[in-house]
């Protein structure tokens, strides 16, 4: 596009429509700008005008592109933008096409601003040491292990390096506000940059922060926001007078409800509303929903948090330096308190008060209760709750992320081999427990907790139920999936031989949402620190390959399990292993299947009926509930369990038949 110099005439046009300049010369305009759609404007600096031409519809009304009642300063502004109505000035930005501003008290980039980029947040701990620096691209994954990983000095000054890097390259000496973008009836927006296709409306300010965004999923500011070094991801929306300071918000966050967060982290499909979070690790799906709520300094991802609550950091004389960790899956209950030090095992509920550090890792799918005041661990009964199942069900399909590049890595299994290696340490631990402890003792005292003596060995037979089922589904399945294609035994036997070269196949950890083995960790930390890896972007391309190669990992893991809890090396494996295999499946499956059937058909028992029908006859009452809540009959989860039973014994019969058949 060609832009020339205004004419005298020209000049002459712009002034009688009520506009200045500090110097006419340098204001240069396309061929498509039409002057009559610039009237009361002041020009300051250098100043670049694409076309006027088009409209675009404000409030539900169509108004015509072009500049009206602003002062503009040092700006490139693109075709068919419409700017009105600016009570200070916008200066020093590139607007691109299509861009509304409207109604807005001033939009301002200073020099060398990076728009958020490069700000540290103290995150997990508030006495610091696990800043954690936010760029754009920013994922969960190189998050936690900016904050996570900190026992290697070498590492973790290298990995600085990396993302400063990242950070500097957004430096710019002019703003930017993306193709498409609407910023209606703001305040102040200082040193913002914006996305397109973003839609920003109502803000109160904006300071030093980017608004990522993109056509496919466009971001949102709303009423009332007030924000201070700050990212925000594609997707994202903020809004109803959310305060957010020192914050990263991932791709299809939703924020708002006078929700307030500082120094935090929430990363993709989070959901924070009313409460509070300060200094907090929130990694994918962390869910908060009440006014009463507080997070503070702690690790959450796949998590829900009850009403009102709560976490304690700072009951020791060296202030708040204290920090928990919820592994994925946690939920807290209505007014649950935790006093940090604290960490607690995947998918467990917290119900209460607690006084004591909790330290139960290896107890994953527990309930975590208070009576008189201690602590007290069921382990494992979360593996026979409906809310477990549709839980692992949800997530899947509550992913709203529809950006190209969905930044963090998420596997979502509920059963893998990060959770499945921690129930065979805790059935170890609880049976060698049950061994050690004197009969007549009734509690059994762990990890600042209490286990009854009696719930030992059931604790243990819920974990060896959940390990059986999984084991011999992932060895009957590949089985099966092999012979379907050869009919030979030996080549499908020959093929279970895994293709991952893991040397240490049982350590596993979740890196906020990517189970990996530790080992690829720890290469991927030896990388950095030697400088193999030089750039942020081939550290993405690390943890891709990682997420990639997950599949073949878990099968190496199942491979090597499997060999030490049945003796079996799957390559040599017969017939009769074989249907033993899919029996114990099979046993296992429909013993926790049966349990979780029956907890979901308490939904429908007679004090859930409480409160229906009021003041009606018995059979008004179960008339009026089955009109509210449905039925046993009806109900959709309730008869996907039926199925799932159904699927179970069908599944057996088939494989048999298939193993007949070879």
């Amino acid at each position: 596009m060609t832009f020339m110099h205004l004419t005298e005439h020209q000049v002459a046009q712009l002034v009688k429509q009520g506009c200045t300049a500090s110097d006419w010369r340098s204001i240069t305009i396309s061929s498509g700008c039409d002057l009559n759609r610039i009237s009361n404007v002041h020009f300051y600096g250098t100043i670049q005008i694409g076309s006027t031409a088009g409209s675009h519809v404000v409030d539900g009304v169509e108004l015509v592109c072009g500049i009206y009642r602003a002062s503009i300063a040092d700006c490139v502004v693109g075709n068919q933008v419409r700017i009105a109505n600016v009570g200070s000035v916008i200066s020093n930005y590139v607007i691109e096409e299509g861009v509304v501003i409207q109604d807005v008290a001033s939009l301002v980039a200073d020099l060398g601003a990076t728009f958020g980029n490069g700000v540290e947040l103290e995150t997990i701990n508030e006495g610091g040491g696990r800043g954690v620096r936010i760029i754009n691209d920013l994922t969960s994954q190189t998050a936690y292990i900016q904050g996570m990983m900190r026992h290697n000095p070498e590492f973790s000054k290298k990995l600085a390096d990396l993302v400063d890097a990242k950070a500097a390259a957004v430096k710019a000496d002019k703003g930017r506000v993306g193709e498409r973008t609407r910023i209606l009836h703001c305040g102040s927006l200082r040193n913002v940059a914006v996305g397109p296709y973003a839609l920003v409306h109502g803000a109160q300010y904006l300071e030093h922060g980017t608004i990522n965004s993109c056509a496919e999923h466009p971001t949102e500011v709303g009423e009332g926001v007030q924000a201070r070094s700050f990212i925000l991801s594609e997707g994202a929306r903020v809004e109803s007078g959310a305060i957010i300071e020192k914050v990263f918000v991932g791709q299809g966050v939703k924020m708002g409800k006078q929700f307030s967060a500082e120094n935090s982290l929430f990363f993709a499909n989070c959901e924070a509303f009313h409460g509070e979070a300060v200094s907090i690790f929130a990694g994918p799906y962390t869910v908060t929903h009440h006014k009463s709520t507080l997070l503070i300094a702690g690790m959450f991802s796949f998590y829900n948090a009850g009403s009102g609550t709560n976490q304690s950091n700072h009951m020791y004389k060296l202030g708040p330096v204290h920090q928990g960790v919820l592994e994925r899956g946690c939920k807290t209950g209505s007014f649950s308190y935790l006093m940090l030090e604290a960490h607690i095992g995947a998918f467990s509920v917290v119900i209460g008060k607690h006084y004591a550090n909790i330290n139960a890792p290896n107890f994953p799918f527990s309930y975590i209760t208070e009576e008189a005041g201690a602590t007290k661990i069921i382990p494992g009964l979360n593996l026979s709750s409906v809310g477990t199942v549709r839980d692992g069900e949800k997530w899947p399909k509550r992913d709203n992320r529809r950006a190209p590049n969905k930044r963090d890595l998420i596997i979502f299994d509920v059963f893998s081999p990060y959770t499945v290696e921690k129930m065979r340490r805790g059935r170890d631990e609880l049976l060698a427990l049950s061994e050690n402890v004197p009969k007549e003792k009734t509690i059994v005292n762990y990890g600042g907790a209490q286990l009854s003596r009696l719930l030992l060995r059931k604790g243990a037979k819920y974990y060896s139920l959940a390990i059986a089922r999984y084991l011999n589904e992932k060895v009957t399945a590949r089985l099966q999936e092999a012979l379907t294609k050869t009919k030979d035994w030996k080549a499908a036997t020959a093929s279970l031989a895994p293709r991952s070269n893991l040397r240490n196949s049982t350590e596993w950890t979740d890196i906020s949402g990517l189970i990996t083995p530790r080992e690829r960790i720890g290469q991927l930390e030896a990388a950095v620190a030697n400088g193999t890896l030089s750039t942020y972007d081939a550290l993405l391309a690390q943890f891709q390959k990682m997420y990639d190669a997950y599949r073949d990992d878990e099968w190496r893991y199942v491979y090597d399990v499997f060999a030490r809890e049945y003796n079996v090396l799957l390559e040599a494996m017969t017939k009769e292993q074989a249907c033993s295999a899919i029996d114990e499946w099979e046993s296992a499956a429909m013993e926790l299947h049966g349990m979780i059937l029956d907890d979901s058909k308490k939904e429908f028992g007679a004090f859930a009926k409480i409160g229906y029908g009021v003041d009606q006859s018995d059979e008004n009452v179960q008339r009026d509930f089955e009109a509210v809540r449905g039925s046993v009959g009806t109900n959709s989860v309730v008869q996907k369990l039926v199925a799932d039973g159904s699927a179970i014994q069908k599944r057996k019969e088939q494989f048999k038949e298939l193993l007949a058949s070879i």
